[in-house]
């Protein structure tokens, strides 16, 4: 990742969005100039990767600005460049719900609105993480949203659009992998509406791959 400006914005209270549950944890959050456009060239798509068996995991192997750093998800869509600032938070744990790990990493923040946000979030046992996918389809199908099968790197997702009230507006892609649930929003300021299954789903494959240990 070219060289940014970091400033430790300490411990903050946030709610978790996708595939986390409501409940504030504490967090840590650091904001990250994004690149001029002189630093990410354009990039051609990557192909799509084999399959891999998934490793126990006991933590996420990082954080944002490692493991999903605004070059690689750039490249993931292809050479778009993020305008403002990015914004990664890293969750506590939760053992209500079996959660042991999150990542919030937003890019293009301007205000309260990201251009792109990944939340990914590490469970003890697959089968808890499998649990919160159908919870968040059923909660914006509630809000008017339709359901869309995607599929990233071998595992069945679901592309969610069409939704109504605050948070349910843009387009979001839900997917399990193992231990691990990934979601990723990105606005239409970013991507056309024919192609947000395509791209959304490219930045959740990337995120699979980064987060897997």
């Amino acid at each position: 990742m070219p060289p940014a400006r970091l400033a430790v914005l300490g411990l903050l209270a946030v709610l978790a969005a996708g595939c986390g549950s409501s409940r504030p944890g504490r967090v840590r959050t650091v904001t990250v100039d994004a690149p001029s456009s002189s630093t990410v060239p354009v990039a051609t798509r990557p192909a799509s990767p084999t399959r891999a068996v998934p490793t126990r995991l006991t933590r996420l192997p990082g954080p944002c600005d490692t493991l999903l750093t605004d070059f690689l998800v750039s490249q993931a869509l292809g050479g778009q460049q993020f305008r403002g600032k990015d914004v990664f938070v890293v969750g506590q744990p939760e053992p209500d719900i079996g959660r042991i790990g999150y990542l919030n990493c937003r890019y293009g923040v301007t205000g309260d609105k990201a251009e792109v946000e990944i939340g990914v979030s590490l469970y003890r046992t697959a089968a808890q993480a499998a649990k919160r996918i159908p919870a968040t389809v059923d909660d914006y199908t509630a809000h008017g949203a339709t359901a869309a099968d995607v599929t990233v790197a071998g595992e069945a997702g679901r592309l969610l659009t069409g939704g109504s009230g605050p948070g349910y507006t843009l387009p979001l892609l839900v997917v399990a992998s193992g231990q691990r649930t990934v979601a990723v929003t990105i606005d239409r300021a970013v991507v056309s509406a024919a192609n947000v299954a395509r791209d959304a789903a490219a930045v959740a494959r990337l995120a699979l791959q980064r987060t897997g240990g």
